[in-house]
């Protein structure tokens, strides 16, 4: 009994082992193009589709071969690299220069491809807001008189009706300047020929403010003569290139700032505090290399890397970064990125 169960508990281990060390791929089009994919050269859907799960690879260097229902698409062939034991996600997409590439968008659990939701119908009716029944707007003009400023505010309350509806109306103003009654009258005819349901009210204010002139004696300021812009205090040892921006954080900032990025659960909330940190901080390759590791996403460990290629010192190391890639596709997006600032 003994040895039945010690063979059943290695069994066991063998199963789960050997589960772990193979990894899933889904592949899927974002434009919806129908495919057949072959990994290593074993083909995994025999009829095209727009989605394809690829299970049980132990190859950590797979091979995908793309083929398009579309004769007249170009197939695709690329090399990757997926680590054992994690579901992949790969996308097929255009890039900047119109070619059709292989990016991957994610990584997750083993299975989760399985038990993925069915996307929820899109509906196929709404209902509008309701139109805005009053809107309110204010027009302040500022007059002066004689020494005095007269501000003259008018606020007109418009419901949902046009000019029409204000044909045969009259507008009142009136006030006072010195002592002199001003009083206007206004009619307001309509021009408009459509046929439109509504009110308008126009009501008048005015505030009168004394005001004085006392000449005065023009002030001239001298700008300070621009100093020349001292080079950063800090030096890296062994480094001799391009600089882009001053005193990186310490080695002690850095780890306090990467743990409080890793404490977060997803992945946007850690990029919102890498770019908070960043926003007015700057870094080295080095520390940019260890907060691309937080990141599973491909997509998101590209977005990470082109934002601090702004806020790094030592950007003639910038290639070093490409180590932390899954795809070549990534690697030349941010070579294009770099290239363009």
């Amino acid at each position: 009994m003994e040895r039945f169960l010690t063979l059943a508990l290695a069994g066991t281990l063998s199963i789960l082992s050997l589960h772990a060390q193979t990894c899933d791929i889904v592949v899927f089009s974002d434009m919806g193009d129908k495919f057949t994919l072959m990994v290593d050269g074993a083909e995994v859907n025999a009829t095209p589709a727009s989605r394809v799960v690829a299970s049980s690879i132990r190859n950590e260097t797979p091979s995908l071969l793309v083929r398009f229902a579309d004769a007249a698409k170009a197939p695709i062939k690329q090399n990757g690299y997926f680590p054992l034991g994690k579901e992949y996600t790969v996308v097929i997409t255009t890039n900047k220069k119109g070619q059709t590439v292989l990016r991957p968008s994610g990584e997750a659990e083993l299975g989760t491809a399985s038990k993925a939701e069915a996307a929820k119908p899109k509906p196929t009716t709404f209902v509008e807001d309701a139109p805005v029944e009053e809107a309110v707007t204010e027009e302040a003009v500022d007059m002066n008189v004689g020494g005095q400023t007269i501000t003259t505010t008018t606020v007109v309350e418009e419901s949902a009706g046009g000019v029409d509806d204000m044909e045969g109306e009259n507008v009142n103003m009136s006030f006072g300047v010195n002592g002199m009654g001003v009083n206007m009258n206004v009619n307001v005819n309509g021009t408009g020929t459509g046929t439109t349901t509504g009110t308008s009210t126009t009501t008048t204010t005015t505030k009168v403010t004394q005001t004085s002139t006392v000449a005065t004696k023009p002030v001239t300021t001298t700008k300070p003569e621009t100093t020349a812009v001292l080079e950063p205090v800090y030096k890296m040892p062994g480094y001799s290139g391009p600089i882009g921006c001053g005193d990186p954080m310490s080695a002690s900032e850095f780890e306090e700032a990467k743990a409080s990025i890793s404490s977060k659960s997803f992945e946007d909330t850690k990029m919102t505090l890498v770019k908070q940190i960043g926003g007015n901080r700057c870094f080295t390759v080095d520390q940019v290399k260890g907060l691309m590791g937080l990141f599973s996403f491909e997509d998101n460990k590209l977005d990470l890397a082109k934002f601090a290629y702004d806020h790094t010192y030592d950007i003639g190391n910038y290639y070093k970064v490409n180590d932390v890639f899954s795809f070549e596709s990534s690697v030349e997006d941010l070579n294009e990125y770099i290239k363009s600032r």
